[in-house]
């Protein structure tokens, strides 16, 4: 699945996108608010969804090579996390559903 079809079912905001964003595949998606957890993934191609509104998210997908972070419960996001996706060429996107209901709606657009 691409980032489009995902900011698509999560009616997520794009809070920053390199050029070509939105033909990021993802293969997997890890959802957690503990770092620590998204620290031991060696999954590729992931998307990390969290409700750590901090740079530290940001920081852990950038070590573990996500290209996507989805902030969850829209919650605040800090013109910092905004800069350091920048930096990191990270996409952000916020979206107003919780993780469960995220990774719901992203299980259902990878079924067949």
């Amino acid at each position: 699945m691409n980032l489009i079809q995902i900011a698509d079912v999560l009616d997520a905001e794009l809070l920053y996108g390199p050029r070509g964003w939105e033909q990021i595949s993802i293969d997997s998606v890890f959802a957690s608010d503990l770092m620590s957890d998204v620290l031991m993934s060696d999954r590729d191609d992931m998307l990390l969804i969290t409700s750590l509104s901090t740079e530290q998210a940001i920081r852990s997908a950038g070590i573990v090579g996500s290209e996507v972070v989805v902030i969850a419960n829209h919650k605040t996001v800090t013109e910092g996390m905004i800069e350091l996706a920048k930096e990191q060429d990270i996409t952000l996107l916020c979206t107003r559903f919780p993780k469960y209901e995220s990774c719901v709606r992203l299980g259902r657009l990878l079924e067949p």
